[in-house]
């Protein structure tokens, strides 16, 4: 499992459009993210690269600290 802390999560529907966003990168699976910290926990199956998700993320309006 890998985590990253991110900036912006501020509520469910912040956590639902993470969830929505990073399915559409293969070989990731998103298990949790918490709202009070921004902790995202996700597993990776190396079919997507670690900067691709922060790319991805960065689009979302959601970078990783």
């Amino acid at each position: 499992m890998e985590s990253l802390e991110l900036q912006n999560v501020k509520c469910g529907g912040c956590v639902e459009a993470i969830k929505n966003g990073l399915s559409d990168l293969k070989g990731i699976q998103v298990n949790n993210v918490d709202i009070p910290t921004g902790k995202l926990d996700f597993d990776s199956k190396g079919e997507t690269s670690l900067e691709d998700v922060k790319a991805k993320l960065d689009n979302l309006g959601y970078p990783a600290k």
